[in-house]
């Protein structure tokens, strides 16, 4: 490669031109998104059941569907949530599962269970990632009095939306907030008695005469026509006038106006009530590019509809845009602590040359690459290069040294000098190379969790060191044409810079050459050898032994978003007016914070939303709080947390209290960090034990808030119809019950209305009959002996029921979530755990469900990546060496390197959590890759007749410079890592910090040497 390039100097120029222009292209034009989309395939089925209650949806609905899904092939959880009027089955495929093809199964599987649902059950499918999670909230909220929030629905719903879903940027627009616009038919129970109209034929006339029916056709010879009879009424006044019985119309018997379904749900976007427009990515799709498209076409909908106020309430791209410039800011930083490194080792401006341009050409080359194989920016891919900038540089050090090191040494001249002081050091370079692919490549394919996080940080690692080597063999000798092109000397400014290494880091060679002098002293040699290797392994072991535990383990580290999310719930038989009356004083309270930016809060359950109040009560809200990110105020989001937490706590009928941290959970379907999920076949007895496990579990240390899922805490109007009595009047209960239009039944669907959407009509008692038991009482029923009370026939009481019921793999659970600030989560469940042994509360059968679930998976997957890449490597340095000991002799002085890491996770308090497994990784491949380049050299010096010993003595004297300096480069890039200098790098930062702190045990220069030249069969006596 190297002879082929170097005489074609254009081809590399236009190779790395082309690159570059790409790469530029690339950087502006990629998805920018926060992480790598990492949650599994999920489908959701949300059936509509208008009356019912948590228990009947329940049996009636979720059961039914439950049971056909579970038999689908990859699927590994199935669950529901229950409340009044809804069921939403959730269905959770393992990641191998493509996200269309679980949809397809799913329908499949609802169309065979539709024939165990109720009539009125009509099943809907929604796929779900985390693309549902709002890009946007847009607040529509009237600027005047001359509009309504029940006008801006229909507005919202019937050409907003459409309008923004026009715009190819934008994956989809769900509307939410109540008010939906329907035509509503409040019925006078005294004048359909006059007429003799009972509820039940009201409903059937108004279904099918407001109908457009197909007839049929007619053919003739020439002629063909269809025949169509249109019934629906295209306006409300044409509506008041459909015939329901002879010579009866509509308006004699009842009120028809366009209006809206009563409220289940409601939205507050910054202390205002509104209608919320979430604007949603497509999958895969980018956060900035959808948010810009939707600002874009709100500032034209602002000049349409001037009445309307148009306010983000909710964003990610905030977060997103702050983390990117901070990742690009981290990256130059990297880039200059890296060469001030290069500098002070080197004293050498050209070698700043040659590292300055080739890591500007390794970053646009690796970003090229990313665009044209269609992937994104996000932070893991910006953590990437930067992890790769020690590697990268001294790739391009390494060549241009050894070119420097034939002119002064070898007094060649300078073509001579560039051919063979490349040619000498590509087998190194390029194992060095294939050692850190050999063993970071399992990575990508481990699956889970571990491979959706960190295979694009694999992929462009393994991409930035490809392109590294190539340039360090192809630019890099073009280059040094012109860098010596005036000989090697050094000026004045270099030659002070190189003094100082001698004096600094230069000294520290003694320590290292006196422990190999001391392994072959000439007296209990054995002796010595076993001190060293018996004492670096029992420090690692005590090491690891006691500050793993210490630490503790997590998926991922808590991080400092500034996106707070609570969790709030008043009593189960509040209204959502009422909710929302209740949540002002903190909504006040938060817009006089100096660090306050914007809130989203949802109440309550719409169908087909999912983005918003999924699966809340009316009176349940979600609210969503953004808050200036942490660069810009004094105090962190866990202290913002508590100060929430504590107002809230404040509020009159508050229940349910949950202030969390946004990303609290490493995927959306885990629900808290700790999870004990109670499970029966049966509904006896879980609300009960489960407040028992709650008040349990209030001991555990570092938990900020506990909350059960359900509760039996719902009052419920039960009717007992006395079928004797109700018989004795010529009436079945089944009549008395159709005569109780208290549901809002949709009773038809008008579409005639040509700029408007479908419109449904909806069926309702009028007057004070459907507002309270006692009146309700005296509700007239028709029979054939005439008029009689309600109160007659039926027994009116009320009962505690439950206000939501969930399920999970087939059986009824409730789960006691609990939430934490920063404490690691297995410290929490294993506090949690013991509580449970202790207390004997395992008399319910008690699963842990929360993030430990993923911890543990992970750790598992990862745990034989490790294993795996480790045997990979040994098999790759046998196949370059030609030697099994070489090659385990650089594997050996891997796992010594975990003390440093250890104590560094405790100094940076860091848990031990799958970025540090990562960082585990990265350090053993920067430990054998320096390894590397110390056995080609002792196997240089062997060639030229030393002894083992003597080789191993001389390769460390050559190599210690460059090791050094690959260590202290690689560190240097990794500190904006380390000190978290970006939005989101709480997340990574124990990748840097494991890395750190086992380069600084420098096992290389202690172990490598030894075990090289004590494992070397070699005639020749060892000699001191």
């Amino acid at each position: 490669m190297f002879d082929f390039f170097y005489k074609r100097h254009y081809t590399i120029y236009s190779i790395i031109g082309i690159f570059f222009m790409l790469g530029v292209f690339g950087l502006f034009t990629l998805p920018k998104n926060l992480f790598p989309d990492a949650n599994p395939p999920e489908i959701v089925v949300i059936t509509s059941i208008p009356g019912a209650t948590a228990q009947v949806a329940a049996n009636s609905v979720s059961k039914p569907i439950e049971q056909e899904v579970s038999r689908l092939a990859m699927v590994t959880d199935v669950s529901s949530v229950n409340v009044a009027n809804y069921s939403i089955v959730k269905v959770d495929f393992s990641y191998e599962k493509n996200l269309n093809a679980a949809a397809v199964d799913v329908s499949n599987a609802l169309s065979i269970a539709k024939v165990k649902l109720p009539a009125n059950a009509n099943p809907s499918v929604y796929t779900t990632g985390d693309f549902t999670m709002p890009v946007d909230v847009i607040a529509l909220s009237p600027k005047n009095k001359n509009i309504s929030l029940a006008d801006i629905r229909k507005i919202a719903e019937s050409f907003i939306k459409p309008h923004l879903l026009s715009n190819k940027s934008i994956g989809n627009v769900e509307v939410f907030g109540g008010y939906q616009s329907s035509i509503n038919i409040e019925v006078d129970p005294f004048k359909a008695k006059r007429y003799g109209v009972n509820f039940e034929t009201l409903a059937k006339a108004i279904e099918t005469l407001n109908h457009d029916m197909p007839v049929g056709f007619l053919k003739g010879k020439n002629d063909f026509y269809t025949i169509t009879f249109y019934g629906e009424k295209d306006n409300i006044l044409k509506l008041k006038q459909l015939e329901v019985m002879p010579n009866v119309r509509l308006s004699d018997i009842a009120d028809v106006s366009w209006a809206y379904k009563k409220r289940t749900s409601g939205y507050i976007g910054n202390g205002e009530d509104a209608i919320a427009l979430s604007i949603q990515r497509s999958p895969h799709g980018s956060v900035l590019d959808v948010s810009n498209a939707a600002r874009s076409e709100m500032k034209k909908l602002q000049q349409k509809y001037p009445n309307i106020k148009f306010e983000i309430s909710d964003t990610q791209r905030n977060l997103v845009e702050q983390s990117n410039t901070n990742m690009l800011e981290a990256l130059r930083d990297a880039i200059f602590y890296t060469l001030i490194v290069i500098m002070l080792f080197l004293g050498n401006l050209r070698a700043i040359i040659a590292a300055g341009i080739s890591i500007p050409m390794v970053f646009f080359a690796s970003i090229a690459i990313i665009w044209l194989s269609g992937g994104e920016l996000n932070i893991v891919v910006y953590t990437a290069i930067i992890l790769s900038l020690g590697m990268l540089t001294d790739d391009a050090v390494v060549v241009l040294e050894n070119i420097e090191r034939h002119l002064n040494e070898g007094k060649e001249d300078l073509q001579t000098a560039i051919r063979n002081g490349t040619k000498e050091v590509v087998k190194p370079v390029f194992a060095g190379t294939l050692a850190t692919i050999t063993i970071l490549f399992p990575l990508m394919f481990i699956g889970g969790f571990p491979e959706k996080i960190f295979r694009p940080l694999i992929e462009t690692l393994i991409v930035a060191l490809i392109v590294s080597y190539f340039l360090s063999i192809t630019f890099i000798p073009i280059l040094s044409q012109w860098l010596y092109k005036n000989g090697t000397q050094r000026t004045k400014f270099e030659l002070f810079i190189a003094k100082l290494y001698p004096k600094t880091i230069g000294k520290f060679i003694s320590p290292f050459v006196a422990i190999l002098h001391f392994t072959n002293g000439e007296k209990l040699r054995i002796f010595r050898r076993m001190i060293l290797i018996g004492g670096g392994v029992f420090i690692m072991v005590i090491s690891l032994k006691n500050i793993i535990p210490t630490i503790g383990r997590d998926a991922m580290p808590p991080m400092d978003t500034g996106i707070i999310k609570a969790q709030v719930m008043f009593s189960s038989n509040d209204t959502v007016e009422s909710a929302e009356k209740r949540i002002e004083p903190v909504l006040k309270w938060l817009e006089k914070q100096p660090w306050f930016v914007m809130s989203s809060v949802a109440f309550g359950t719409e169908p087909g939303v999912l983005s918003l109040g999924s699966g809340n009560l009316p009176a349940e809200a979600t609210i969503t709080i953004n808050a200036v990110n942490r660069f810009e105020r004094t105090k962190t989001i866990w202290e913002l947390e508590d100060l929430i937490r504590d107002k809230i706590s404040k509020l009159k009928g508050i229940k349910r209290n949950d202030v969390y941290d946004f990303g609290a959970t490493p995927v959306s379907s885990i629900k808290a960090p700790l999870v004990l999920r109670l499970q029966s076949p049966t509904l006896d007895g879980l609300a009960t034990y489960s407040h028992k496990v709650e008040n349990a579990m209030k001991k555990i240390p570092g938990l900020t808030s506990l909350s059960t899922s359900w509760d039996k805490d719902f009052m419920e109007v039960q009717l007992d119809i006395d079928e004797n009595k109700a018989l004795s009047y010529g009436i079945t209960p089944y009549q008395i019950i159709m005569q109780l239009p208290l549901k809002g039944q949709s009773v038809s669907l008008n579409s005639d209305l040509a700029s408007m959407n479908v419109q449904v009509v909806r069926l309702y008692l009028k007057g004070k009959f459907a507002k309270n038991i006692q009146t309700l009482k005296l509700l007239p029923i028709s029979t054939k002996f005439g008029e009689i009370p309600l109160s007659e026939f039926a027994t009116i009481t009320k009962h505690l029921t439950y206000s939501k019921i969930e399920r999970d793999n087939m059986e009824y659970s409730l789960d006691v979530n609990g939430y934490r600030a920063k404490r690691a989560i297995t410290h929490i469940t294993d506090a949690a755990n013991k509580i449970i042994q202790d207390d004997k509360l395992d008399k319910v059968k008690i699963v842990q469900a929360g993030t430990i679930v993923s911890i543990k998976d992970s750790f598992t997957r990862m745990i034989k990546a490790l294993g795996l890449g480790l045997v990979l490597l040994i098999l790759t340095l046998m196949a370059i060496y030609r030697s099994f000991k070489l090659a385990i002799i650089m594997v050996l002085v891997m796992p010594l390197a975990m003390t440093g890491a250890a104590w560094s996770m405790l100094f940076f308090d860091k848990p031990m959590c799958l970025p540090s497994m990562l960082g585990v990784l990265l350090l053993f491949s920067i430990v054998v890759k320096n390894a590397v380049l110390f056995v080609d050299f002792y196997q240089e010096y062997k060639e030229d007749g030393d002894s083992p010993f003597e080789s191993a003595l001389e390769a460390m004297r050559v190599r210690y410079r460059p090791i050094m300096m690959t260590t202290f480069g690689t560190i240097a890039g990794m500190l904006p890592i380390a000190l978290e200098d970006a939005i989101g790098l709480e997340r990574l930062s124990p990748l840097a910090d494991v890395s750190i702190g086992g380069l600084l045990t420098f096992t290389v220069l202690i172990y490598v040497p030894m075990f090289t030249y004590i494992f070397d069969k070699n005639p020749k006596k060892i000699e001191e």
